[in-house]
């Protein structure tokens, strides 16, 4: 999706979008680099240099690293925004659990894959301790 108008009221996260991306043309245009011949692939030569060309430019290619986690949040029960208990059970609906990246308060500083396979693993031996 391109960058919306209204996500910063400065509009400095445009700029900088701008910016890099004039750098970075700017950079591979330098004699140390010819012999490696780069061609711009993204955005691509056809997109004009004018701030406004080169945000929406950012906004159509951009993408994040991280992936979405805490929306259903674990943690004590005088946090009015964990909803999630230690035992992954979900709130106020008896025979919910919630084991997935949701459950993560933050997210962790690399990719979340193997931290919820961790808490999926956990969430089942819970069951079955609980089951007993």
């Amino acid at each position: 999706p391109a960058i919306a108008p209204n996500y910063l009221s400065t509009g400095e996260d445009r700029q900088v979008a701008a910016d890099a991306i004039r750098t970075t043309r700017r950079l591979m245009k330098q004699p140390a680099l010819a012999r490696y011949r780069p061609d711009e692939f993204l955005p691509g030569p056809s997109v004009g240099d004018d701030d406004a060309s080169l945000a929406k430019a950012a906004g159509d290619i951009g993408t994040t690293i991280f992936h979405p986690v805490g929306t259903a949040k674990m943690g004590t029960a005088n946090d009015p925004m964990a909803v999630v208990d230690q035992r992954l059970r979900f709130r106020g609906l008896a025979g919910l659990r919630i084991a997935d990246a949701s459950v993560m308060p933050t997210i962790t500083s690399g990719n979340t894959n193997t931290p919820t396979a961790m808490i999926a693993e956990k969430g089942a031996a819970m069951i079955l301790e609980d089951s007993r």
